[in-house]
């Protein structure tokens, strides 16, 4: 079941952090009117994400195949999409409608993928120590994903990334289809009247400790999608490294991530998980205070903050 966070992560690193850069320094896109399609795209997110989570359900509920298939139409959806975002067939000027287009579709089919993914783990249920595993495992090859995503792009260029991306794609989906299967709720697959659709949406609302929750994923999404952003202009403009070493830095992050997800997977059985969550954000916050101190030539500095920051994220 973990194998498709693997080309779910590889596919995330390039449109958050390669895109941005890709599009301005090689498409001469200016840097507003691509944060600016990309905020308008994440709200747009914002909106679709709970109308899929809950078509999510209904396939869910119902036969197994309609489900798989669902999940493999929108995996050639991404794959085609992910290729189509980073080989534009427009001249220069049009460039920013083709990333919006092509962006608008890899989200899509993306925000899919990782709704099915991640609730396929909540519904097999266990106590906090075996969603700890599930997470784990699924979080831990979506690191693998991470790296190789850190790494492919700057060796070899956008093209294999495509193709990497497309072949891991084609086994995670693979291995989803001989995953074990969640019990689905009694009677979950018929259907609702649309008037209580509506109110089945907006449930959640009404659950104070959801609310509570979802401000500190919020803030804690943000908190990540800056920093990934802005990287590898930080990498360029501060720290002026050889764009060889881009790929270093981001491999450093993430391999430390993923090297420390068994110790925490210890502290959580011994503080549960909010706890070790909470101590997983302070640490990140401590490390990442660290790279104001980073300047021209201090690479050896902004590796060790690489590494205490990914060591962080492991939680």
């Amino acid at each position: 079941m973990g194998l498709l966070g693997l080309p779910l992560a590889f596919c995330a690193l390039p449109l958050y952090v390669f895109m941005p850069n890709f599009y301005a320094t090689q498409w001469g896109v200016s840097l507003a009117a691509l944060g600016t399609l990309l905020l308008a795209l994440r709200l747009l997110d914002a909106v679709l994400d709970p109308a899929i989570g809950h078509w999510v359900d209904r396939l869910a509920a119902g036969p197994f195949a309609r489900l798989l298939g669902a999940l493999v139409g929108a995996g050639v959806l991404l794959a085609l999409a992910f290729a189509a975002l980073f080989h534009p067939q427009v001249a220069a000027a049009h460039a920013l409608t083709w990333a919006g287009v092509t962006l608008a579709l890899t989200y899509l089919a993306y925000s899919l993928l990782t709704v099915a993914h991640q609730s396929w783990g909540a519904r097999l249920g266990g106590d906090a120590v075996q969603r700890s595993r599930i997470v784990v495992w699924r979080e831990g090859l979506g690191l693998v994903g991470v790296v190789l995503a850190s790494i492919v792009p700057a060796l070899w260029g956008v093209t294999p990334t495509a193709i990497v991306m497309a072949v891991a794609l084609l086994l995670g989906l693979w291995a989803l289809s001989g995953a074990p299967r969640p019990q689905a709720r009694v009677g979950a697959a018929a259907p609702l009247p649309a008037y209580l659709e509506g109110r089945q949406l907006l449930a959640p609302w009404k659950d104070t400790a959801f609310v509570r929750l979802l401000v500190v994923f919020a803030l804690n999404g943000i908190a990540t999608a800056v920093p990934a952003t802005l990287v590898l202009f930080f990498i360029q403009d501060r720290v002026q490294s050889l764009p060889s070493m881009q790929g270093v830095f981001l491999g450093l992050y993430f391999m430390c991530a993923a090297l420390c997800m068994p110790l925490w997977l210890r502290v959580v059985a011994r503080l549960g998980l909010a706890r070790s969550w909470l101590l997983g954000m302070v640490l990140s916050v401590l490390a990442f205070a660290g790279a104001g101190g980073s300047g021209r030539g201090r690479c050896i500095f902004v590796r060790v903050v690489c590494c205490l920051v990914g060591s962080g994220l492991g939680q």
